[in-house]
């Protein structure tokens, strides 16, 4: 186990660690370019590369998509209650509560413990996140969303075709499945690298904070995966699959939404790493309970 955990986690923390190397070297590098590039580009393509597995219909991403959406109203609660304690009323801390790294940290997890079974289930929550990311995370971090906007983002169009492609069975070609494959992949590093960099611009003064945001969010994440994966009467792999995927810490996406809107993007970078490390060392009590 835990040689495949570090298989895992290695890798996200190599891609993370360039960035920060890039940054102590003072190499260039073009915050808004990645950014446009990721949420244009990047993303749409890893949504429509990771609805095309086999298994995966749309009664699965129906109702995975529905006790995602109750997840994510109870992760809302729950960071807003945080939120209070702490006495903080920026709403730009909340996506970060809210919507967990499902993708680069959860999927792989979640095929680690139980297989083609439940990696079905994983992938379909975590389209959910990313388009939440990308519609309530962005609205929240930039305190404006428009219907003009919506219309012109393209994630809702890649979304749009999955499901059109899962309810009409329809075969994507080879050179174009590899295309949205190659371009999907360079976004999770890329995201990385980035967060990398503000890693190595940090100037800690609210650690305890953070530290406090990270276990509600990987902590609270578990218990509302758990009670949730009940009340549902979800199958054993799908049960498992939500509730890791409930589990993961804060994503980075959530920092780049705070740099992108000039947001708290250091202390939500803090953020993703202790949330990071938190899910790390608390892994193996996840895999037994979860």
């Amino acid at each position: 186990m835990i040689t495949q955990l570090i298989s895992i986690v290695l890798p996200i923390g190599l891609c993370a660690g360039l960035g920060a190397l890039w940054d102590k070297f003072k190499q260039p590098v073009d915050t808004a370019f990645v950014t446009s590039f990721v949420s244009n580009v990047g993303f749409p393509c890893l949504l429509l590369s990771s609805l095309d597995r086999p298994g995966l219909t749309l009664g699965r991403v129906a109702q995975t998509f529905a006790a995602g959406a109750l997840a994510v109203g109870c992760f809302a609660v729950l960071g807003l209650l945080a939120l209070k304690v702490l006495r903080l009323r920026d709403r730009r801390y909340l996506p970060a509560l809210m919507l967990p790294n499902t993708g680069n940290l959860g999927i792989p997890i979640a095929y680690f413990v139980v297989g083609d079974d439940g990696l079905v289930f994983a992938v379909a929550f975590s389209t959910l996140i990313q388009i939440g990311h990308v519609t309530l995370g962005a609205w929240l971090a930039s305190g404006h969303m428009s219907p003009r906007q919506l219309i012109k983002n393209p994630m809702l169009y890649a979304l749009a075709l999955a499901l059109a492609k899962l309810g009409l069975h329809i075969e994507v070609p080879v050179p174009l499945a590899k295309t949205l494959e190659l371009l999907g992949g360079v976004t999770l590093p890329l995201m990385l690298f980035m967060l990398g960099i503000s890693l190595a611009r940090l100037h800690v003064g609210s650690l305890s904070r953070s530290l406090f945001l990270s276990f509600v969010r990987v902590g609270g994440g578990f218990l509302v995966g758990l009670l949730l994966a009940a009340a549902l009467g979800l199958s054993s792999a799908a049960a498992t699959a939500f509730v890791i995927q409930c589990s993961m810490p804060v994503a980075v996406l959530s920092h780049m939404l705070a740099q992108k809107y000039e947001g708290p993007s250091g202390e939500i970078a803090e953020m993703v790493l202790a949330s990071t490390v938190l899910t790390v060392v608390t892994l193996p009590l996840l895999v037994k309970f979860a």
